[in-house]
């Protein structure tokens, strides 16, 4: 087995790879999961003189968001595993001119933060991506006061979401994708409400609740579906193929996507599963 280390390494290079694009999609990416944001505000309750703490934060989603709603007097701390992705998230903070939210290099299974320090924790889309997941979600019970929320939010079954459905089946072909193996570390692998409300029941939580949260997500064009994917997962593959196979692969991404068109949008629905829980 190559965890932790060696495919923490790897998650780390892959993400400080993909920063700049997903730099370039966070408004995007802001309006588009617009769903889960408001689902996570209602699960954490984000408010003025909140002490939150978002995990995984990558370019700034959701944890931009969060230092605005808890301003005045409410600070974020905002933690990730790649300093490219928080290199590009303190940028657009600093654009907005956010004063209230810090930036560290940490890894969400070892939370280098005091006990018992903030109100709300919030972990968006990547727990699965941890190696040893029980032990993220122990670590934000540990940094969370009595009564303080968590937030988990990772992808729901596949079937669920077109999004992801329809350019893999196409990528699969072209790139010959292999699915993980069951139980490690990938996007769908808690994709089971029981899974996440088991780990988080075990880690001490109470309160547990699980819901699936669909958000239709909106492209100009087949291209910019394809852009998009060769900017924030696929970027070595994409950036490999020649000419005449992108050209072969953008058309039968837009054959496949022919019945997603809405008033000349591309209108994909992507399906998160979202947890919360209260530490007693």
């Amino acid at each position: 087995m190559e965890w932790p280390a060696d495919f923490k390494a790897k998650q780390q290079r892959h993400w400080d790879q993909v920063a700049d694009g997903w730099a370039a999609w966070l408004e995007w990416t802001e309006r588009n999961f617009k769903p889960v944001t408001d689902w996570v505000q209602n699960a954490v309750a984000w408010q003025p003189g909140t002490r939150a703490l978002d995990v995984g934060c990558g370019a700034g989603y959701p944890s931009l968001i969060a230092a605005r709603r808890v301003a005045p007097g409410g600070w974020v701390v905002a933690t990730d595993l790649s300093p490219e992705m928080l290199n590009v998230a303190a940028r657009a903070a600093q654009r907005e001119r956010l004063h209230n939210i810090s930036f560290l290099e940490m890894d969400a299974e070892d939370l280098a933060l005091t006990n018992a320090s903030f109100d709300a924790v919030t972990n968006t889309y990547g727990l699965m991506f941890c190696p040893e997941s029980a032990r993220a979600i122990a670590q934000a019970h540990r940094v969370l006061v009595p009564g303080g929320r968590l937030a988990l939010v990772v992808w729901d079954v596949p079937e669920k979401s077109p999004y992801f459905s329809v350019i893999t089946g196409v990528a699969t072909r072209q790139f010959g994708f292999q699915p993980p193996q069951p139980g490690t570390p990938g996007p769908f692998r808690f994709a089971s409400g029981e899974a996440l409300a088991s780990l988080m029941c075990g880690a001490g939580f109470s309160n547990v609740r699980v819901e699936s949260c669909p958000a239709t997500f909106e492209c100009t064009s087949a291209e910019q579906y394809c852009q998009m994917f060769g900017e924030l997962a696929w970027k070595t593959r994409m950036s490999a193929l020649s000419a005449e196979d992108r050209t072969q692969f953008v058309k039968e991404v837009d054959e496949a996507v022919q019945p997603y068109f809405s008033d000349g949008r591309l209108c994909l629905v992507a399906t998160s599963l979202c947890a919360s829980g209260v530490k007693p």
